[in-house]
């Protein structure tokens, strides 16, 4: 599990701070699916699978909104998206 910032913050030019910040979140929400999904594959019990699925779903949307904000800070990231992307034509 991830418990701290995989980057040394300081260490990185002030321009790249954010997008470290908002990859670093990222990758919490991306883990904490995993968990989620995980603990759901174990349980038998319904209702306790009907909510951590929910919340890995929920973990699932904060990944999106980082992503999003991401593509606004890095350029680059937003061009191979858009090259890469499945609605491309």
């Amino acid at each position: 599990m991830l418990s701290e910032i995989p980057a040394i913050l300081e260490e990185l030019d002030s321009e790249d701070i954010d997008k470290e910040v908002l990859r670093a979140a990222i990758i919490a929400e991306f883990d904490a699916v995993n968990i989620y999904e995980q603990m759901a594959g174990l349980t038998n019990e319904d209702n306790l699978r009907t909510v951590l699925l929910d919340i890995a779903r929920e973990e699932k949307l904060h990944i999106a909104m980082f992503q999003s904000v991401l593509l606004e800070y890095d350029l680059e990231y937003l061009e191979i998206m858009a090259d890469y992307s499945l609605a491309r034509k």
